[in-house]
């Protein structure tokens, strides 16, 4: 009951505040939309055959991709919704430099819909951490901006606590997959008593290697999840010749 009344009082503040201040798209600047009907249209979601745990791209005979086989993640899938590109990397900025709460939830929406077509069974949402230092420069975490009005649409518990960062990690940008796997390992945290026999819905903005996603993921499972599902609003992806493509179906 509590959280369906967070729920309701959520989107009738961020209802008031579109209207007092409204929208204008990133993309083209329209007003009266956060991504205008025209730029969404432009953006490429990702609605060709996946790995059905890491959410790669794969060929279309297969379900899962080479490394997944190879080795088991800590977490249960992630998905993601649009390649990292065009309108998308322009929201993204929006949202990690601007603070664009409207863009927030307006992506939130767009990831309902992969939820509910995946199934998941959810207990808790708790977006990505910020090093203290990255907060304290920031003002916010843009993952947050995501994961909250996920969690009051959906009506699920959202706890921003339940894992942390635990040490500053440098940026990832430019790094090699191992560099990336090594500068996040041991950075997060997760607490036992919020998270121990809890199905988590992990958020973050964009995935590129993946490396932050497996570290947190880690730090929930070691501290009891029982299983951990990641969503993101972009991925950088490596497009396969269409020949190897099988569309499915959103």
């Amino acid at each position: 009951m509590k959280i369906q009344l967070t729920s309701m009082l959520y989107r009738g503040f961020h209802s008031v505040l579109d209207w007092v201040y409204p929208p204008i798209c990133v993309g083209c600047g329209e007003p009266g939309f956060c991504v205008c009907p025209d730029c969404k249209v432009s953006i490429s979601f990702i609605n060709q055959h996946f790995c059905q745990i890491c959410g790669g791209t794969v060929k279309r005979e297969m379900d899962c991709c080479d490394d997944c086989q190879f080795e088991t993640p800590p977490y249960k899938a992630i998905r993601n919704l649009a390649h990292y590109e065009g309108v998308i990397r322009e929201c993204l900025h929006a949202l990690k430099y601007e603070n664009n709460q409207p863009l927030g939830g307006f992506f939130s929406e767009q990831l309902i819909t992969i939820i509910l077509r995946e199934g998941w069974q959810i207990d808790l949402i708790t977006p990505v951490p910020l090093s203290s230092q990255r907060m304290h420069e920031r003002g916010y975490n843009q993952s947050a901006l995501i994961a909250r009005p996920l969690a009051a649409h959906l009506s699920i518990r959202y706890n921003p606590f339940c894992l942390k960062r635990v040490r500053h990690t440098t940026s990832q940008v430019g790094l090699s997959l191992n560099e990336r796997r090594r500068n996040v390992s041991g950075a997060f945290e997760a607490v036992t008593e919020i998270v121990a026999g809890k199905k988590v819905l992990l958020v973050d903005d964009v995935m590129t290697t993946g490396a932050t996603l497996n570290a947190c993921s880690e730090a929930l499972t070691d501290a009891g999840a029982i299983g951990v599902y990641c969503l993101t609003i972009a991925r950088f992806t490596k497009r396969l010749p269409e020949s190897n493509l099988h569309y499915h179906q959103v």
